[in-house]
């Protein structure tokens, strides 16, 4: 129901050859030129009647499908009904001024359509252009808001272009020369014929305009626009992955196809190739969310192509497991315990952990939560609860107790570089002289391969024994060799033994402990 290419270049001509009388006009050519215009108004007048009849039959089927489906036609019919009101409110306007003009040409019997003094050249200026009662600001006004109601309705670019232009009120390039606004190039001295022939094309434009929009309408109703010979049944699954306790949500659909035909589908610009069949596919990369758009064309029954736009969003999660080893549930208080926390399914940002059994539970990012256990609370249990946001629902996934140790023990050392450099822990056993000398400090720490967490020394003892088995005790300056002590060392002879005893150490978790001694021969 749009306009056709043979309507279009018809119009097109007719265009012309009121330019071109127009032009003979301004040459001063003799009034037989007039007639030419009735010739132009007779055709515009015919082109009315048909652009007329072909909005019925869209109203009809408009109307047609309100009655059967009022719900789902409501907004287009309400749509279609304003559309009539404005495009008859502009028609019915014009017609007046049509009136006017005439009437001002050949007095009060005038007849529009068979005017006598066709060459006259101040009705029209004084009904279009008069400063006290001049209707031609108001014509502006009307085309201008009609011209921008109906573009809101066409969705077609070309036709949109096409009505923008028919209906435009900006002068023409040789009217801004002339520095002329478009009221005074088209009424300001211009014959009544041509200014009624005027008036009439734009009567042709507003039925024009008023025809696409309907058209448009028509099109986004009903799928009969759409030519299917065949109906499939789809599932679409809300997600493919239900986790225990919440529903499976499928969306059940019936959908019309057409096998002859395949919709061009574009998705982010890049046309999807017809093999496909519609299935699109794309490696899922780096963990997070991902969104596409795009739009699915399929041509209707008059040759339009019918086009729909759709945006999805999509997540993508790194592989995952969780391996939980039953005898090493335990968890150490007055400390930082990193815990992985994941639930298969669903995007870390989506899952919480909340504590109970005395203690804190914070995340620290990308599925890593720190658990500290109050040291009240050992030898109780910790538990954690885990839920999930699935869906827009928030659920508890798990519950797990965890039993809550003290830190053991550190262990003592003194740390030195090798011949090598690589960096020694001694605890026991044999070791140079100059070695000790060289370390400024006693260290503790518990080193078991498992937890590696350093303490703090408070203060030790040095002792030696000598010929008499007499004991010579020295303190420690903190956790540093005190002058004392190094001059007791200096004086020990190979093979002598040091005990370093009294080993009073302060844990991360605020408690102080005393160590057992360690034994060094001096080598």
């Amino acid at each position: 129901m749009a306009i056709s290419k043979g309507q279009l270049t018809r119009q097109k001509m007719i265009n012309l050859m009121y330019l071109v009388f127009i032009a003979m006009l301004a040459l001063n050519i003799s009034t037989e030129v007039l007639d030419g215009f009735v010739l132009i108004h007779d055709n515009l007048q015919e082109s009315i009647k048909v652009a007329e009849e072909r909005n019925r039959k869209l109203y009809s089927e408009i109307d047609e499908s309100y009655a059967s489906n009022p719900e789902k036609t409501q907004m287009a019919y309400t749509l279609a009904q304003n559309v009539k009101l404005k495009s008859d409110s502009v028609f019915s306007f014009i017609q007046e001024l049509k009136a006017k003009i005439a009437k001002e040409t050949d007095g009060s019997d005038a007849d529009v359509n068979d005017l006598k003094k066709k060459d006259n050249i101040d009705a029209s200026s004084e009904v279009m252009m008069s400063p006290i009662s001049g209707q031609g600001k108001k014509l502006k006004e009307m085309l201008d808001e009609y011209r921008e109601s109906m573009l809101k309705n066409i969705s077609d670019g070309s036709k949109r272009e096409i009505v923008g232009r028919t209906l435009s009120t900006e002068p023409s390039e040789r009217a801004k020369k002339d520095r002329k606004t478009w009221l005074q190039a088209s009424f300001d001295r211009m014959p009544s014929i041509a200014a009624i022939t005027l008036l009439t094309e734009l009567q042709v434009n507003t039925r024009q305009a008023e025809g696409e929009v309907l058209n448009n309408l028509v099109q986004d109703i009903d799928v009969k626009d759409l030519r299917v010979n065949q109906l499939s049944a789809f599932v679409v699954p809300q997600s493919n992955i239900v986790m225990q306790g919440m529903p499976y949500r499928a969306n059940i659909i019936l959908a019309a196809v057409d096998t002859t035909q395949r919709p061009r589908i574009e998705i982010n610009g890049k046309e999807l190739s017809l093999e496909k069949n519609g299935l699109y596919e794309i490696i899922a990369g780096s963990p997070g969310s991902y969104k596409f758009d795009g739009f699915i064309e399929l041509l209707g029954r008059d040759g339009t192509p019918l086009r729909r736009e759709f945006s999805q969003e999509y997540s993508v999660m790194a592989p995952m497991a969780t391996i939980a080893p039953l005898l090493m549930d335990v968890v150490y208080a007055g400390i930082d315990n990193e815990i992985s926390i994941s639930v298969p399914g669903v995007l870390t940002k989506d899952v919480t952990a909340g504590v109970s059994g005395g203690g804190s539970m914070s995340p620290k990012g990308n599925g890593i939560w720190v658990a500290k256990p109050s040291s009240a609370n050992v030898g109780g249990k910790f538990t954690i609860s885990v839920s999930a946001n699935v869906n827009g629902v928030n659920r508890q996934i798990v519950s797990k107790d965890l039993r809550i140790r003290a830190l053991p023990d550190p262990t003592p050392y003194i740390e030195y570089r090798d011949a090598n450099s690589n960096l020694k822990r001694h605890k026991r056993g044999n070791l140079a002289r100059a070695t000790i000398l060289d370390t400024d400090e006693l260290r503790a720490s518990i080193d078991d391969g498992i937890l590696n967490i350093p303490f703090t020394v408070l203060s030790f003892t040095t002792m030696s024994f000598d010929a008499m088995n007499n004991a010579s005790p020295e303190l420690s300056n903190g956790a540093r060799f005190s002058e004392r002590q190094k001059e007791q060392i200096r004086r020990l002879n190979r093979g002598t033994e040091l005990y370093i005893t009294k080993i009073k150490v302060r844990g991360p978790d605020g408690i102080d402990r005393d160590l057992n001694a360690m034994t060094i021969r001096i080598n």
